[in-house]
């Protein structure tokens, strides 16, 4: 099956490329229609994140976004990479602390739908599963993100255990395989089950999983919670965003 193309039953009359701001280079623009993909998703799920819905949110018309996306398929993979780029570097900075198990716990409450933003993180990460039912290049991309988050949790795990703040003795691969399974069950019901975890619930099983499976030599700190700094494209469309009525 071809893909859906953008242009088709939604470029009207009024859609045109010419009011695109010629100082935002190509790069930046099509990182606002991303970014603009993503928020979109995030609010109304993947039936509500029309070209006209994503061109709204941009700012744009969606003459314009037809110019930067072809297909409804590839906007919501271009998308999911604009969403990765945008959490990667919060873990990144995290990884980095010195406190190797502290690092490994921040981390994982990166991942948690703890609060709005992650939660709408989470609503467009069900979207994805969802399509990756029907679609061969989502469902790739699906199996690519989790065989990073994996990597990253066991990389994380033997550097805890390397540091002597984890017992030698466990599966790095197998932990990081049943943190994957306790993050995704979270995630499930904390959106899906009508009994919805609270953030401090959340981290409490985290924080438990912690001490039961990975045991480590030495007590848990007290819970810091770790802020994002938003990507340059996001900055640029929360410029945009007031002044549309």
């Amino acid at each position: 099956m071809r893909p859906a193309i953008l242009s088709e039953g939604f470029c009207g009359a009024g859609a045109n490329r010419t009011d695109m701001p010629k100082k935002l280079d190509y790069k930046l623009r099509r990182e606002v229609f991303l970014a603009a993909a993503y928020r979109t998703i995030v609010k109304k799920g993947l039936a509500g994140a029309t070209v006209r819905a994503v061109a709204r949110e941009a700012g744009f018309t969606a003459g314009a976004l037809v110019h930067y996306v072809k297909s409804v398929d590839r906007l919501l993979l271009e998308a999911e990479d604009y969403s990765a780029r945008a959490w990667r570097p919060d873990m990144e900075v995290v990884e980095q602390q010195p406190d190797k198990l502290e690092a490994l716990r921040q981390i994982i409450f990166l991942s948690l739908p703890s609060d709005e933003t992650r939660r709408g993180h989470w609503n467009f990460w069900v979207g994805f599963w969802e399509r990756s039912v029907r679609n061969a290049a989502v469902r790739k991309r699906t199996r690519a993100r989790y065989a990073e988050w994996l990597a990253r949790l066991e990389r994380l795990i033997r550097n805890a255990q390397d540091s002597g703040a984890i017992d030698k003795s466990i599966d790095a691969a197998q932990a990081a395989s049943a943190c994957v399974a306790l993050v995704d069950g979270i995630g499930v019901q904390t959106l899906r089950s009508g009994i919805p975890l609270s953030p401090d619930a959340q981290h409490a099983i985290i924080d438990k999983w912690i001490v039961t499976w990975l045991k480590p030599t030495r007590p848990l700190g007290r819970d810091v919670r770790v802020r994002r700094t938003p990507t340059p494209a996001t900055a640029e469309l929360n410029r945009r965003a007031p002044r549309r009525k």
